[in-house]
């Protein structure tokens, strides 16, 4: 039990630091996205301490709500739990933490992308709802597979990672 609410805490503490957060406080997040971003797109980016990583040709900006933290933090929570539930040790948690990462950076940079190949979306709804609601579904889409994925790869993993258990 102790273990799940380590867990918590660190959510907590990282929400709690996250509402202060600015875009230099992010760059670990934002920066990887953006070479993702700009690698798929062929667009260049500048970097501006108060703003992030502006595209002036895609007219767009990738900031600090952009970064992904709150994805990061779930995907940190499921990855958390499910490790746990099979290795029971908390030398899994700093993997969780770890493993978390690129999948921010490769759910993030998705995002993104869908949103900039998609547009402005239906013309019933508006631009930041659309916005949301694409968002939401790349997010939850990657935490079920990953979920999916994990529940059925770790028990078959055996005797492999012997050293978590």
């Amino acid at each position: 039990m102790r273990k799940y609410l380590s867990v918590i805490l660190f959510f907590c503490l990282a929400k709690w630091w996250h509402q202060t957060a600015d875009p230099t406080s992010l760059r670990w997040l934002l920066s990887p996205t953006d070479v993702a971003v700009s690698a798929a797109t062929g667009s260049t980016s500048s970097w501006h301490p108060a703003l992030g990583y502006y595209h002036p040709s895609l007219s767009m900006a990738i900031d600090a709500s952009c970064s992904g933290f709150n994805f990061l933090l779930i995907a940190f929570l499921l990855l958390s739990y499910l490790l746990l539930r099979r290795f029971e040790r908390w030398r899994v948690l700093p993997l969780a933490l770890i493993a978390a990462y690129p999948l921010t950076i490769i759910a993030n940079s998705s995002r993104i992308l869908t949103i900039l190949l998609t547009g402005a979306g239906p013309s019933l709804v508006s631009a930041g709802v659309w916005h949301e609601a694409q968002g939401a579904f790349i997010y939850l889409f990657t935490l079920v597979v990953t979920s999916l994925s994990l529940y059925y790869y770790l028990p078959r993993l055996g005797g492999k990672f012997s050293s978590l258990a």
